[in-house]
């Protein structure tokens, strides 16, 4: 095996990013212990933290590492071992490390039997998550009472519904004393995610966080960590600090398994007023709606038809022409472009029948005939001329109104997020997988319409910017964040909140006659405000 395929092996198996020795010295200088406290290094790799811990003057060092591979350029002899067959004993002062990244089919098969069948591990490894979780689990097991946590890690189980019974877990046990995310600044070479650095105390007391929050694309530099230490020492006096693009603030303590998502002081949303003071108002989206991720063709190109190709079907294959929807169509309100035609031919089984009903498909689509062939199949054996997963083709079929929303957007690219109502006028629409749909249920009195206004307007974008789900500066809307979004219901026995959802209903259907997206949001954005001002019972100051 080449040295490059061996490397890429054991990133895949091991999750091995080596941890720059700038920000070893770093995490090191946040423990609180002294010198003589008992030290773990769970996941040692070349002996980077080691190094760092060494150098400042730490002599009782345990250190553990899987790959024998690796040269020990440390110190301090290193025992290799899989750390999480170590039994767990509350021995260590501190736990130190950059714990390794690898997904859930990535790990180990016989890890993963261990972890669903030993019930050490089924209080918090639940087969959707990675192998981070087992790592700060087994790690906070290792710590004395009193214990000090210091990882940097993907930010990814700290907001996640997958990562909700390991925040729970460490909630209950102790406290988060500081978190500091890197966003999409580059610690590590070829990693995109969202990094951060945490540092946990096993000890109840409630203390507040300590949050600082870096929004930089270049790479992570000394001076950068510097500027850090510096900002974290002044929040021990609480001030809140925004310069450049520096943010720094002090957090109340994260509750249950709550997601570690923290909104700045001076970014107070209405929506969090009402989560707080009158929940009752709100419903999740997901308890109103079915939403539903977009179709996959496994090969979109493929199935699309150019304008000329229209004009000469044939009956049969006019019938099997869908129109469709992909993100880079959608916009706020009304969509950016016309919807895109597609072949779509799943009824038909037999190549043979395919090719005497819609000659001009299979005359299409022969062209890519290899590459459908080499689509990924989802372990099913389907006709070439298929799309591979047409999931949720159903709920496009059922609803006449639809909500579509890009799958994955960038916020600063556009400065907004794009929430688009469709209506199947005579004509069903379809997205693909780069789209959600969100159709409301049946049961639902409040108008597509008037959720679609709310999912645009100021007062939610903010909402969703600072509490929604995001990676590397991309949020997610798939499935599972957006069933989170709180939405503002209705009481249709009172007069005044009747009128504002009939405003912003109107105010919605004007938007898509005129297309005159900023005016008419700025209307959505006043009947929000009056909504919020109605259920909260006092005026909320708005940003």
């Amino acid at each position: 095996m080449s040295k490059s395929k061996e490397n890429s092996a054991k990133l895949k198996s091991y999750g091995q990013y080596f941890t720059p020795k700038r920000v070893a010295d770093f995490m090191v200088s946040l423990i609180s212990h002294p010198k003589d406290a008992e030290v773990l290094e769970p996941c040692a790799g070349e002996g980077v933290f080691i190094t760092s811990l060494w150098e400042a003057g730490f002599r009782n060092i345990v250190a553990y590492e899987i790959d024998k591979t690796l040269p020990n350029k440390s110190p301090v002899p290193i025992e290799y071992r899989n750390f999480l067959e170590v039994p767990a004993r509350e021995r260590f002062d501190v736990v130190i490390g950059n714990p390794p990244y690898v997904r859930w089919k990535n790990i180990p098969k016989e890890w993963r039997n261990m972890f669903k069948t030993d019930p050490y591990w089924d209080k918090v490894i639940n087969g959707l998550g990675d192998l981070t979780y087992a790592f700060i689990y087994h790690s906070v097991n290792m710590l004395r009472p009193g214990g000090e946590l210091i990882f940097i890690t993907p930010f990814f189980w700290t907001e996640t519904v997958h990562g909700r019974q390991l925040r729970e877990y460490l909630i209950e046990r102790g406290d988060l004393e500081l978190l500091i995310n890197f966003n999409e600044m580059r610690i590590f070479p070829k990693v995109s995610s969202t990094i951060i650095i945490f540092k946990y105390v096993k000890e109840k007391r409630n203390r507040s966080v300590r949050i600082v929050s870096l929004r930089e694309k270049e790479k992570l530099t000394l001076k950068h960590l510097k500027k850090v230490q510096r900002l974290l020492e002044r929040l021990k006096s609480c001030d809140d600090v925004r310069e450049g693009i520096y943010e720094a603030y002090v957090h109340d303590q994260f509750k249950g398994s709550e997601p570690w998502k923290p909104l700045p002081p001076n970014n107070s949303n209405p929506i969090i007023e009402l989560e707080t003071k009158q929940p009752g108002v709100l419903t999740p989206l997901g308890e109103m709606a079915e939403i539903g991720n977009g179709m996959v063709s496994g090969l979109d190109k493929a199935f699309v038809i150019n304008p000329e190709e229209l004009e000469i079907l044939t009956p049969e294959e006019r019938r099997r022409v869908i129109w469709v929807y992909k993100a880079k169509t959608l916009n706020r309100i009304v969509p950016e472009e016309p919807p895109i035609p597609y072949i779509y031919a799943n009824d038909i089984e037999e190549e043979s029948v395919f090719e005497q009903l819609c000659p001009n498909f299979y005359a299409h689509l022969s062209q890519y005939k290899d590459k459908l062939l080499a689509r990924y199949n989802y372990g099913r054996d389907i006709p070439w001329w298929h799309w591979v997963f047409p999931r949720n083709k159903h709920l496009f079929e059922s609803h006449s109104e639809k909500i579509l929303v890009p799958s994955k957007e960038r916020y600063d690219s556009k400065g907004h997020f794009r929430f688009t109502y469709i209506y199947d006028a005579g004509r069903r629409y379809y997205a693909t997988q780069d789209v959600t749909v969100i159709a409301l249920k049946d049961e639902v009195k409040e108008s597509t319409k008037y959720v679609v206004g709310l999912l645009n307007s100021s007062i939610y974008q903010d909402y969703i910017l600072h509490k929604g789900f995001s990676r590397g500066g991309v949020y997610d809307f798939s499935e599972r964040p957006l069933a989170t979004i709180p939405i503002i219901r209705i009481d249709f026995s009172n007069g005044r909140e009747t009128k504002i959802h009939d405003e912003i209903v109107a105010t919605v259907e004007k938007l898509i006659k005129t297309k005159k997206v900023s005016e008419y949001i700025t209307k959505i954005d006043e009947y929000t405000a009056e909504l919020i001002e109605v259920k909260l019972g006092y005026f909320f100051p708005l940003f």
